[in-house]
């Protein structure tokens, strides 16, 4: 995956995840079972922000 470079892609990333979860759950995947939200969300940001603790704080956090 390419490094997130500005707040928009971040935003835009976090939004195309919570869209692939969202498919998966609606489809009837255990999203668990074939793709973390979590790490790739980690994977995606700073470590430093990874250690937020809900995707609402890391918005947060980029829209500072």
């Amino acid at each position: 995956m390419a490094t997130l470079t500005s707040k928009k892609e971040l935003i835009d990333w976090i939004s195309h995840l919570e869209d692939q979860k969202l498919l998966m759950e609606i489809e009837g995947i255990k999203h668990k079972a074939t793709f973390n939200f979590e790490d790739e969300l980690k994977n995606a940001i700073p470590l430093d922000v990874a250690k937020k603790k809900s995707i609402e704080k890391i918005r947060e956090y980029w829209k500072k």
